[in-house]
């Protein structure tokens, strides 16, 4: 996925969208006022104003950049690296990050609003297909692996919505990869794959020069 380029913002404008954040995640939706954003950020409800034309403004504001900075900047990440198999990790570490109170959060706001509603569904979708990918790319058939996705999701959705322990939910995430054959028989693959890369570009590369100087001192005469 490309993501498009992060609009341009001040200092202030993001200190206010991750105040926005946090209270979100302390306090739920319920909770999500302005007077708690700016005590949050220590600021007057004058800076506020000076940021954003509006609370609407902000909310707006705010779900573009839970979107960009919790999805789109990290699948991009996760998809600039070289190994199949190091995505696949990179993925299960990203969602053990997540903001998921946060999430939670906006998932009670998107129930009663059809613009966030929208912007979660999207969310969804792009991650869902990322991991798509991702299990694609080590040779699962597609139909797997958007299954696998689709309950990877589940798993994510089910956590934040539970707010259990992080703990349980990465055992969840690892038991998949760890118990199920196709998947096991998959990442040995691309594991050997990947050896037999790395060891056709050291061979490509011949020895290096240190292995050629001490060739010339074996050779010369004392």
């Amino acid at each position: 996925m490309t993501s498009p380029p992060a609009p341009q913002t001040s200092p202030l404008h993001t200190r206010f969208l991750e105040a926005g954040m946090r209270v979100l995640a302390r306090d739920g939706y319920a909770g999500f006022k302005q007077s708690a954003v700016c005590t949050e950020t220590g600021l007057t409800t004058g800076a506020f104003y000076h940021s954003f034309p509006s609370w609407k403004s902000f909310e707006r504001d705010l779900i573009d950049y839970w979107r960009r900075e919790s999805t789109e900047r990290l699948v991009d990440w996760v998809e600039s690296l070289p190994s199949p198999h190091g995505r696949i990790d990179a993925l299960i570490e990203v969602a053990l990050t997540l903001p998921h109170r946060t999430e939670a959060a906006i998932r009670v706001w998107a129930a009663g609003t059809p613009e966030v509603a929208e912007a979660v569904t999207q969310v969804d979708d792009d991650r869902t297909a990322a991991v798509t990918r991702a299990f694609e790319e080590i040779g699962i058939d597609a139909q797997r692996a958007a299954r696998l996705a689709g309950s990877s999701m589940l798993m994510l959705i089910g956590h934040e919505a539970s707010g259990g322990d992080v703990a349980l939910f990465e055992w969840s995430m690892r038991h998949t990869l760890e118990t199920d054959p196709h998947v096991i028989a998959a990442l040995a693959a691309a594991d050997r794959d990947s050896a037999t890369d790395q060891k056709s570009a050291d061979d490509h590369e011949g020895p290096g020069p240190g292995a050629a100087i001490a060739g010339q001192s074996a050779s010369s005469p004392e």
